[in-house]
């Protein structure tokens, strides 16, 4: 009897450490390219914010112009300035962050910039130099929304 209640209690025992284990491992999920449809779209930029590291002016011309960005759901991209194509290339999303090759931000530091989409408003986010010939950086978020 003393052999037998002592079997069950290893059995509980491995079986709760088992249990703990594995409730406690934390799996990140895995990092997918988006799928989301709403994403593949013509977006038209609406507005530019900018914070600079020493409190600077991030110079925007931006304001008076068209400018439209397509994505594609083949995972290429075209940038339009007033109608006229500056740019193609592909992006790669994942998660939060956004690649276009080739860069779309001149400036751009990093080669990742992250994006927030929220209902009918693209937001892309990037770190930028204040001008080509400066080691200032600035933040830089430029707005999009959906072309009707």
């Amino acid at each position: 009897m003393i052999r037998f209640k002592k079997h069950i209690y290893l059995l509980l025992a491995s079986v709760m450490t088992c249990f703990f284990t594995a409730s406690c491992q934390y799996n990140e999920p895995a990092i997918t390219h988006i799928t989301n449809p709403d994403f593949f779209t013509t977006w038209v930029f609406t507005e530019e914010e900018a914070v600079c590291s020493q409190g600077s002016t991030y110079p925007s011309s931006s304001q008076e112009e068209h400018i439209e960005l397509k994505t594609l759901i083949n995972s290429s991209y075209e940038y339009t300035v007033n109608g006229e194509l500056e740019q193609k290339g592909t992006f790669i999303a994942l998660s939060e962050k956004i690649t276009f090759s080739p860069p779309i931000f001149p400036n751009s530091i990093d080669i990742n910039s992250t994006y927030v989409l929220t209902g009918p408003n693209l937001v892309i986010t990037s770190i930028e130099l204040l001008n080509s010939g400066s080691t200032e950086t600035c933040t830089v978020k430029r707005k999009y929304s959906r072309k009707r």
